[in-house]
């Protein structure tokens, strides 16, 4: 496995994870709601036994390193998968959308909803879904763009 690969995908999932952060923590402060993403990091946290806040309230800066910073781990973790199952010479577009919608369907159509942290992705409006496969797809391309840039380096 090549090394500067793996590392530019990680980089390149991390980048991507960088920005939707991003969007979530300005969509937070714009409609001053939590975003989907602290909604889910509460059930999760609530599954486990810890105290969380209402859903109602903004997270504080404590609990938005603990949201955001698990994100950025996963997204860290995608990045080293693309790497470890996407074969060096596939096309940056192609395998980038690939893993952006299979990385998208593995999260929110199958793992969130089996641990019940959070709503099956079929009962979502068609607005949330264009959001969350637009994410994952520009996820997608951003890891793949990572992992050939570090790769000729």
């Amino acid at each position: 496995m090549n090394g500067k690969r793996m590392a530019g995908a990680i980089a390149g999932g991390l980048v991507a994870g960088l920005g939707i952060t991003a969007l979530l923590m300005a969509g937070e402060r714009k409609s001053g709601k939590p975003s989907e993403l602290t909604l889910l990091e509460r059930t999760s946290a609530h599954k486990l036994g810890v105290h969380v806040p209402a859903d109602s309230r903004l997270p504080d800066a404590a609990e938005q390193a603990v949201v955001q910073g698990g994100h950025l781990l996963l997204s860290a973790a995608a990045g080293a998968v693309f790497a470890a199952t996407v074969d060096e010479d596939a096309a940056v577009i192609p395998s980038g959308v690939a893993f952006g919608l299979a990385f998208y369907g593995a999260m929110h159509w199958v793992a969130g909803p089996l641990l019940g942290v959070k709503k099956p992705e079929w009962q979502a409006d068609k607005a949330t879904l264009g959001m969350h496969t637009a994410n994952h797809v520009a996820f997608g391309l951003a890891t793949a763009v990572g992992a050939r840039l570090a790769s000729r380096l």
